[in-house]
């Protein structure tokens, strides 16, 4: 077994004598098995050169190699390929899904929905508004009472296009 200087711990037993345990081996376990994770969420298996990216990426935007945070990543990723985003930019989407997360109550009208949006400076065409349901599995009516798991579909494309145009307004304007 080959020793890499400060990857090791030794332990001593109650008989005196010395345990290896190799954290390196215990960190391409866990590394594995977060690769193993994104890949299941992506849909397809990834190069290591993606992974060694993917990690980087996450690592830049000072986010914890966690299955939440891949599985945010994930789903940015199967959603918008063409996005490109910062590692920074990236951890403002974060931010900003889960601030609009918590201001979603557990059902909304269509109605409601769009008055929500207008207060948090999010004005999309009404064709868009329209799109993003149909994207979510639901079509939109402004008489009609909507869950929380279709709203957040919604309101995670809102947040993206907020930050596509505002990013759009600001190297244009």
């Amino acid at each position: 077994m080959i020793l890499l200087q400060g990857f090791a711990n030794i332990r001593r037993n109650s008989g005196g004598e010395e345990n290896m345990v190799c954290t390196v081996q215990k960190t391409r376990e866990v590394d594995r098995d977060l690769r193993g994770v994104y890949e299941a969420l992506f849909g397809n298996r990834i190069a290591d050169s993606t992974w060694r990216i993917i990690k980087t990426f996450l690592s830049e935007a000072q986010l914890e190699l966690t299955p939440n945070n891949l599985q945010e990543y994930a789903a940015l990723r199967k959603r918008y390929p063409k996005l490109s985003l910062t590692s920074l930019e990236f951890r403002a989407l974060l931010i900003a899904v889960e601030k609009a997360k918590k201001l979603l109550p557990e059902s909304i009208t269509g109605e409601q929905f769009v008055k929500l949006l207008i207060a948090q400076e999010i004005r999309p065409d009404l064709s868009t508004i329209y799109r993003w349901f149909n994207q979510a599995g639901s079509r939109y009516n402004k008489s009609t009472i909507y869950s929380g798991n279709v709203i957040f579909a919604v309101i995670y494309r809102a947040v993206v296009w907020k930050f596509i145009d505002t990013r759009r307004s600001t190297k244009n304007g």
